[in-house]
């Protein structure tokens, strides 16, 4: 690990980031983006194309925030998870310890900065084979 100059995260500290990500996690949930996004239109607001057009693009991307905080959501959940049964801090890769100062700055860190600068490397640049993010999978454009 090149980043042995970083501090190890000491209980004070991870009850701290334990506390940041349940205000973030109630933050997620009173304000009710991942539960329901409004798609609810009214007749008389899409008078012609271009307000049409002007609407599917504010669902579009009221969806992309939604799908957004949605994963956040889920990484905050998997954070406190490995915080309870004591392997917050772990790489999930290799099981060195991620950095005290990443965890401070990414409290849903999984992976330590060489493993993940290794996954970022990998991936190709390219359409071909790229992997999925929020799935893991193999996306094959050639199938």
């Amino acid at each position: 690990m090149k980043n042995n100059d970083m501090k190890n995260l000491n209980n004070n500290s991870v009850q701290a980031l334990q506390l940041m990500l349940e205000q973030q996690r109630k933050e997620i949930l009173s304000n009710g983006k991942t539960l329901r996004v409004d798609f609810n239109v009214d007749k008389d607001e899409l008078l012609d194309e271009v307000d049409t057009a002007s609407h599917d693009v504010e669902q579009g991307m009221k969806m992309r925030l939604g799908n957004r905080e949605s994963l956040y959501f889920r990484k905050i959940e998997e954070a406190l998870l490995r915080i309870k049964d004591g392997t917050y801090g772990q790489c999930l890769d290799c099981g060195q310890t991620i950095g005290a100062k990443r965890l401070e700055v990414r409290p849903t860190a999984e992976l330590c900065i060489d493993c993940k600068e290794a996954a970022e490397n990998s991936e190709t640049k390219n359409a071909e084979g790229r992997r999925h993010k929020s799935l893991g999978e193999m996306v094959n454009f050639k199938a």
